[in-house]
């Protein structure tokens, strides 16, 4: 398996959604129900790119086709989405965990600003003042983080697969090329 980098080129739209794996049993005579989260959890995305003309299309070409369908993966963040936070790791986190603790020399973090840490994206989900705190996210934690680790809130990026093996473009009678492909977060 290769990881390539995502072709430098503007995104036009984006709609992304963190897909989670909840149960939900409903009995037909009370309507009460039963909930059952399961640990599964990832993002999921459909991006278009603007109309392209030929010679800004030959690399983005290359790029899905070098993906080989499911096969490769491919990094990308929302270009959107930046922060100037910093973060540093007062404790160690295990897999699965839903908060980090912060040194006392970390800023403060809005609700819906994006992190990264290795190859895996995640958003704040509540504010965090600067200092020494807790720092809760979505989705959970996907590997450990040792105390000292910084999280990268700059354009932030994960580690991304095609949704399907089909995957093509369009050219219309200009010569200009239009792509729009669905990905999922690879796990």
């Amino acid at each position: 398996m290769t990881t390539l980098s995502f072709p430098t080129v503007a995104v036009k739209n984006m709609t992304m959604r963190l897909n989670r794996v909840v149960a939900v049993s409903e009995s037909p005579f009370t309507l009460d129900t039963q909930v059952y989260s399961h640990q599964g959890a990832r993002w999921e995305a459909e991006v278009s790119l603007p109309p392209l003309d030929h010679e800004q299309a030959r690399p983005v070409e290359a790029f899905i086709v070098g993906l080989k369908g499911r096969e490769n993966t491919f990094t990308f963040g929302n270009p959107l989405h930046t922060s100037t936070a910093a973060a540093t790791l007062s404790a160690t986190a295990t897999i699965r965990a839903e908060s980090l603790t912060t040194t006392s020399g970390a800023s403060a973090v809005t609700a819906g600003t994006y992190f990264q840490y290795g190859d895996y994206l995640y958003m704040v989900t509540s504010d965090k003042s600067s200092g020494a705190g807790t720092l809760s996210f979505q989705p959970p934690l996907r590997e450990q983080i040792n105390s000292g680790q910084s999280l990268i809130f700059n354009l932030p990026k994960a580690t991304w697969r095609m949704s399907s093996n089909d995957v093509g473009w369009s050219i219309n009678s200009t010569s200009l090329y239009g792509f729009t492909f669905a990905c999922v977060e690879a796990l």
